[in-house]
């Protein structure tokens, strides 16, 4: 059934999207109640529906899809079209033309060959927001190349950001910056919406992985080019802070210390047992701290290896310092703060997820699970004006599944 509630009620959108980043867009905008009716290509569908293993790690399970294709595509409806088949396009430009969004992440070879590049999709429907997530950009000598999340972490310099070190870029597996701009392509689909509002107008919205990345890494981007020359690399063992750092505790756990300012100085001695060192001049101010951090987080590290994580994140927290575990993915599933909140649902079909990254007044997003392969060909054909014996055709013709 199309979505019934939320902020984006009333507002359909044409998915013709693949893995990741275009999915979790369309997702997002049926979070909110947007009616997403997914496209699929004949014979199997959406690539992510075939991808049983990421990163060694098995997305199966007996009794549903695989994990990728659950995640990606909750509260879709999804039709099979066979958009090399000049019927199967007629189809999809009907569609189009009842419409207030068409979502794309296809290259833009395949969007021109399927009738569905923005002038194609404009004559059918000029007043539609017509929104496109790419690789690295519209223009320029990359514009035309293939992309996926490690070629755009890679270019967009994601991979240093992440590094241990100078010599080794570092690849964080999770498919990060399709998430990201997929996200972005979402929010920008609320501003076209809002624009169309205003004039009546349909709208083009389009971003990419790359500009996304450059969002993201805001301060590492204007600290290079503004001040000539990057953020370096941090090594835990020589901080530009001791108190902005990391230290490992006596049952094996790492905290995080956020202590940016001046001063907590004195509460923080108080709150770690180290009242001693509220006057040793070499840590006196923090400019001292700082000119003396190999040998004060040499200090702390033997400090805070004397009892466990609970132990200091309870006194510094009743400080009123800032200070967290550092937690591992494994550890927020059932995390108290994340309960707290929400942050996690659970989809109808048995799969845990993260909720949308925003609340809306009272809304909450239904937890309708990843649609089956076809699911609702017939229903959405019906209701653009299909008779059963059109439909019948265009299956036997091979234009619909």
């Amino acid at each position: 059934m199309a979505a019934t509630g939320g902020p984006l009620a009333g507002v359909r959108v044409i998915d013709l999207t693949i893995w990741v980043q275009g999915p979790i867009g369309g997702t997002l905008l049926a979070d909110l109640g947007a009616d997403v009716i997914k496209v699929e290509k004949a014979d199997g569908g959406d690539f992510s529906r075939g991808l049983t293993a990421l990163f060694g790690v098995d997305l199966r399970r007996p009794d549903a899809p695989n994990l990728l294709w659950a995640l990606c595509n909750r509260n879709k409806r999804a039709i099979t079209l066979d958009l090399h088949h000049e019927a199967a396009r007629a189809v999809f430009h009907r569609l189009l033309h009842g419409a207030d969004v068409f979502l794309t992440n296809l290259h833009p070879s395949s969007l021109t060959a399927f009738a569905a590049d923005q002038d194609a999709v404009r004559a059918v429907n000029p007043r539609i927001v017509y929104a496109l997530a790419l690789g690295l950009g519209e223009h320029g000598p990359w514009a035309a190349d293939p992309c996926q999340d490690t070629v755009g972490m890679a270019y967009g310099g994601f991979m240093e950001t992440c590094a241990a070190s100078t010599e080794t870029p570092y690849y964080p597996p999770g498919a990060m910056s399709d998430v990201l701009s997929g996200t972005m392509l979402a929010f920008g689909v609320l501003a076209a919406l809002r624009e169309r509002d205003r004039t009546g107008e349909g709208q083009y919205v389009s971003t990419s992985q790359l500009q996304s990345l450059l969002w993201l890494q805001s301060l590492n981007v204007g600290v290079a080019a503004n001040l000539g020359e990057p953020f370096p690399v941090q090594d835990r063992r020589t901080p530009a802070n001791p108190l902005v750092n990391t230290y490992r505790c006596a049952d094996g756990r790492w905290i995080a210390l956020g202590v940016i300012l001046a001063a907590p100085w004195a509460d923080f001695c108080d709150a770690t047992d180290l009242t001693h060192l509220r006057d040793d001049q070499r840590f006196a101010t923090l400019r001292d701290r700082i000119r003396n951090a190999v040998a004060l987080t040499a200090l702390l590290d033997a400090h805070f290896a004397t009892a466990p994580a609970a132990h200091w994140l309870g006194r510094m927290r009743a400080r009123g310092l800032w200070v967290a575990p550092v937690n591992r993915i494994a550890d927020l599933l059932e995390d108290e703060q994340v309960r707290a909140n929400g942050y996690l649902m659970d989809l109808d079909d048995g799969w845990r997820a993260p909720q949308m990254p925003f609340r809306v007044g009272g809304h909450t997003p239904t937890t309708r699970p990843a649609p089956s392969y076809g699911a609702d060909t017939e229903t959405v054909l019906r209701a653009a004006g299909l008779t059963d014996e059109e439909i019948v055709q265009l299956k036997a013709r091979g234009a619909v599944w």
